[in-house]
């Protein structure tokens, strides 16, 4: 039942929906946001009782040291080992469901051993929750959260909208907009852009994603096959994976988006035009925002503060600075953001190619080298993206390393064989990637285009309006009937359409 489904189109979300009106017309939003969390551990549970279980004490180990953590004026010692306590616990949650078998693969490699396999299986949306929980437990430390109630604890941690993909909320984000609510949970309005923005993200996952999805599942599967692939079937492959990502994960993002809005909630944004950025470092701030910010927060900052002391401390030159002030932490916290995406290594080589691009990218900026004009920085900075994001698709690095070498030696690295080669529809995939890749550079994005009602927690930029041009949406009979179609075309294509591609990570 993912938000791309009849199931949850037509029957959970008009229900659930239906259910929240009704606890706040009888309790107000105390019990609505009650409700609320009911709602979002009932969605959950379609993906089985175990993982449930699993959902249900994560959310309760991590109240109680929250909950600890908040309250009185404890030791300091006492306060620390809390907080260490739960970060591990969640750790090692996470470690082992979803890297146990990653482990054992790579300690059998290591030693020639044969160790078997666990019987594991992996709740969806673990990297999420876990990391979501981990944020709150060190802001509870360090006294940025007040006592909260068990039930808007349970909304916060198992919010059905951005449970399984994120984003990656923060607890300020949500605790905020449950408090001291007067406005009603029924305003048109607010309903009108959620079902619009609801509209738009299902039409890209369902209409733009999945249309160019075969041709990468064609070039990246018959490689893993055995297939040899020949320079513009290779770039075929990878530019369409650029673009079915981009549009799956923005499509769920906007989705998410919508349903927090349906639901009273504002969530942050987490896509906001990334494909336009012209340095890695904005490609960042851009893509997978939520992210990118907690592991800037979290891991990036406190390493570069740490390297910052230890240059100081030791008087180094400006290198060894920017070695241990920025190339060092970058490098780390993109292995850690690249590991936790997956078990593997092509999860962990696509961390150190992003993290070595942003090491290089920093050092290039505090140096003041050659500035580049804005075509060859944003080449260059695609240049990175798609390479990575080859690595991050393949199934493993041999795949991987076939497709690049096609790309980028033209095919003279690869050796003279009989195989039988990637057979695709060469004219319309690059036809596919001339129109999305157009949809995505030249026209505005979806919180642009609804800058009329902002839909996000966070701030809205002033350009907003401007970068949507004639295509602001609006709240009125045209605007209707736009989204009306959307959803149309969007529900037409819903039965055939494929799961969410970050539901695996």
């Amino acid at each position: 039942m993912a938000f791309h489904s009849y199931t949850f189109v037509l029957l959970f979300l008009p229900v659930s929906y239906l259910l929240f009106l009704l606890s706040y017309r009888l309790g107000g939003w105390p019990m609505a946001f009650r409700c609320l969390g009911i709602i979002s551990l009932g969605y959950y549970a379609q993906f089985g009782l175990e993982p449930l279980g699993v959902l249900i004490l994560s959310v309760l180990a991590n109240y109680v040291i929250g909950q600890l953590l908040c309250s009185g004026s404890r030791a300091a010692w006492l306060r620390g080992a809390l907080l260490l306590t739960g970060v591990l616990s969640n750790l090692a949650l996470l470690g082992y469901f979803k890297y146990s078998n990653f482990f054992l693969d790579t300690l059998a490699q290591v030693t020639g051993d044969q160790f078997s396999n666990l019987t594991i299986f992996l709740p969806v949306g673990i990297s999420f929750f876990t990391f979501i929980q981990i944020g709150y437990l060190i802001e509870a430390y360090n006294r940025q959260v007040e006592n909260q109630e068990f039930s808007r604890y349970l909304v916060f941690a198992t919010f059905f909208p951005c449970i399984t993909a994120g984003p990656l909320v923060l607890q300020k984000e949500i605790f905020s907009q449950m408090s001291r609510r007067t406005d009603s949970a029924f305003n048109t309005s607010t309903l009108a852009v959620g079902l619009t923005l609801f509209a738009i993200g299902l039409f890209k996952k369902c209409i733009l994603a999945d249309s160019i999805a075969p041709y990468s599942d064609a070039v990246f599967n018959g490689v893993s096959s055995g297939l040899i692939v020949d320079p513009v079937t290779a770039w075929a492959g990878a530019l369409a994976y650029t673009l079915q990502l981009y549009f799956d994960f923005s499509g769920y993002s906007d989705m998410a988006i919508a349903l927090g809005l349906i639901f009273g909630l504002k969530l942050p944004l987490n896509f906001n035009s990334p494909f336009k950025a012209t340095n890695i470092s904005d490609f960042w701030r851009r893509w997978h925002m939520t992210m990118t910010r907690f592991f800037t927060n979290f891991v990036y900052s406190p390493l570069a503060i740490t390297g910052m002391r230890r240059a100081v401390g030791s008087g180094g030159s400006r290198f060894a600075r920017y070695v241990h002030t920025a190339a060092i932490p970058a490098v780390a916290t993109f292995l850690v953001a690249g590991v936790w995406h997956g078990a593997g290594w092509t999860f962990v080589v696509y961390g150190l190619i992003h993290g070595f691009a942003i090491a290089i990218y920093l050092g290039w900026r505090e140096l003041k080298l050659v500035h580049l004009s804005t075509p060859v920085s944003w080449t260059l900075t695609m240049s990175v993206v798609v390479t990575a994001l080859v690595v991050f698709r393949a199934d493993n690095l041999t795949t991987a390393g076939q497709i690049l070498s096609a790309m980028w030696t033209m095919g003279a690295l690869l050796p003279v064989t009989a195989a039988a080669g990637v057979d695709i529809d060469i004219e319309r995939a690059f036809s596919l990637i001339v129109i999305l890749g157009s949809l995505v550079l030249l026209f505005p994005n979806s919180h642009q285009i609804l800058n009329q009602i902002w839909v996000s927690s966070d701030p809205k930029p002033e350009s907003a309006a401007r970068e949507a041009g004639l295509l602001s949406w609006r709240p009125n009979l045209t605007g209707a009937v736009a989204a009306g179609l959307i959803l149309c075309l969007a529900l037409s294509a819903v039965g055939s359409s494929s799961g969410f591609l970050y539901y695996q990570f």
